[in-house]
């Protein structure tokens, strides 16, 4: 009997000490933010910048004396590209 509850003693403490070393393993991760990257940036500015141009063309045509006309030129622009 003495036996079965040192085994039992034994594996409760192993448990026990494996729970503990595997939590500190985890720990606290620091978050890192991804580098900036200036050639995303410049691109990002660029389209948004094209886009901006497109719709206030846009606008453009449809304040114009004749939107359907205008907008089909933009858009047989478009399709020539």
């Amino acid at each position: 009997m003495e036996t079965v509850v040192a085994i039992i003693s034994l594996l409760g403490v192993g448990a026990l000490v494996s729970f503990l070393f595997s939590n500190r393993k985890r720990g606290k991760e620091e978050s890192q933010s991804p580098p900036s990257n200036n050639t995303a940036d410049i691109a990002r500015g660029a389209v948004r910048q094209t886009f901006e141009e497109e719709v206030e063309g846009l606008w453009d045509d449809l304040e114009g004396d004749d939107p359907a006309g205008d907008l089909a030129d933009r858009g047989n622009a478009r399709s020539r590209r």
